[in-house]
C-alpha cells in the first residue's frame, strides 16, 4: 500500500526533480568577510609571534656570540679554542644559528642589543623580566600586545605618554600589561 501510494505521489513529479541534488546554500558575503578578517588577524597573530620570537633571541644571545659571529673564521677558531670544549660547542651552534639569520633580522639583533646595553644595570633586568613576561603570556593576547607594542614604538615619548594615559588604551590592557609594554616599548619595535 505504500510502495503504491508513493509511487502514484512521485509518479506525478518531473525527473528532474526526483533526481536534483540540493544546490549548496551561497556563503553571506557578511561572513565571507568576518573569515577574510579572522584570517588576516591571526596571520598577524603570526607574524608579531615570529618577531617576538626574534626580539626573544635577540636579548638572550649573548654578546659574546654576537662578537664572535663579526670575526673572521680565523679570530673565531683562535678564540674558541681557549674555552672548554663544551662551551664551545655551545657557542658554535649560536653562532652558526645567528649566521643562518637574513642580514636584517642580524642587523635588527644587533640593534636591540645596543639599545638593551645603553640601560642601567637595572633597567636592563627589567627589560628582561618583561620580556620573560612577555613570552609567557597566551599566543592570542600576545600578539595584541606584540601590535601594541608596535604601535608605541612608532610614537615619539609625548605621544606615547598621552596614549597610555587615555581611559581606552587602560580599558584594553591590565597595569601589569602596560608596565610590561613600557618596559619593552624602547627596546623592541
Amino acid at each position: 500500500m505504500r510502495a503504491v501510494l508513493l509511487t502514484v505521489l512521485l509518479g506525478g513529479l518531473p525527473p528532474a526533480i526526483l533526481s536534483a541534488q540540493p544546490k549548496p546554500r551561497p556563503t553571506p558575503p557578511a561572513k565571507v568577510a568576518n573569515q577574510e578578517k579572522q584570517a588576516a588577524a591571526k596571520a598577524q597573530a603570526q607574524q608579531a609571534n615570529k618577531q617576538a620570537r626574534a626580539a626573544a633571541q635577540a636579548l638572550n644571545t649573548p654578546p659574546m656570540v654576537e662578537k664572535l659571529a663579526q670575526m673572521s673564521p680565523e679570530e673565531r677558531t683562535a678564540a674558541l679554542a681557549k674555552l672548554p670544549p663544551e662551551r664551545r660547542a655551545v657557542l658554535e651552534k649560536r653562532i652558526e644559528n645567528f649566521a643562518n639569520r637574513p642580514a636584517d633580522q642580524q642587523a635588527r639583533v644587533l640593534e636591540q642589543r645596543q639599545r638593551l646595553n645603553a640601560l642601567p644595570p637595572e633597567k636592563q633586568a627589567q627589560v628582561r623580566e618583561s620580556l620573560k613576561q612577555f613570552l609567557g603570556t597566551q599566543p592570542p593576547r600576545r600578539g595584541v600586545i606584540r601590535m601594541e607594542l608596535g604601535r608605541l614604538g612608532a610614537m615619539s615619548e609625548e605621544q606615547r605618554a598621552a596614549y597610555v594615559a587615555s581611559p581606552a588604551f587602560r580599558r584594553r590592557f591590565s597595569d601589569a600589561e602596560i608596565e610590561m609594554m613600557n618596559n619593552l616599548s624602547g627596546i623592541v619595535p
